[in-house]
């Protein structure tokens, strides 16, 4: 039985263009079909393209070492990803916390601000009722 050009390209593991190369150049020989399509016998492909081990091998044999060895990886990147999440967790209540001792120096400099201004113009005005005596320049002078 001949191979289309798309069969053979998936037979052998090669591109088309490759394929088509090949018959182009006169190393791999063919027959024409019907409507002008390559026919590729089979023999005459392996013998351009000679199959490798890994083209024969199409399903992979199972290892129960690399089984174990995977199951033993799940067990691991599950670990680290509760690990990440703790973290994580740990992390958003540190911010939490830094954000709240931050509002609370805010609050804390408002208020001493204010007690500031407060004691100023208490200052201010015990200045003020000397007799109307204040000083300018270091003078002292009558308002």
């Amino acid at each position: 039985m001949k191979l289309t050009l798309n069969q053979a390209a998936k037979e052998c593991g090669r591109a088309k263009s490759t394929i088509s190369k090949a018959i182009k150049s006169g190393k791999l020989s063919y027959e024409k079909g019907d409507k002008g399509a390559f026919l590729i016998d089979p023999s005459e492909l392996h013998r351009v393209f000679p199959t490798t081990g890994r083209e024969q091998q199409e399903v992979p044999v199972s290892n129960s070492k690399n089984e174990q060895g995977n199951s033993v990886l799940q067990v691991e990147l599950d670990a680290l990803r509760r690990e990440l999440e703790t973290a994580n967790l740990e992390r958003t209540r540190e911010r939490e916390q830094l954000s709240n001792q931050i509002q609370e120096l805010r609050d804390t400099v408002a208020e001493q601000r204010a007690d500031y201004r407060q004691t100023l113009a208490v200052l201010s005005d015990q200045r003020a009722g000397q007799g109307g005596k204040r000083r300018f320049f270091g003078l002292l002078s009558r308002a």
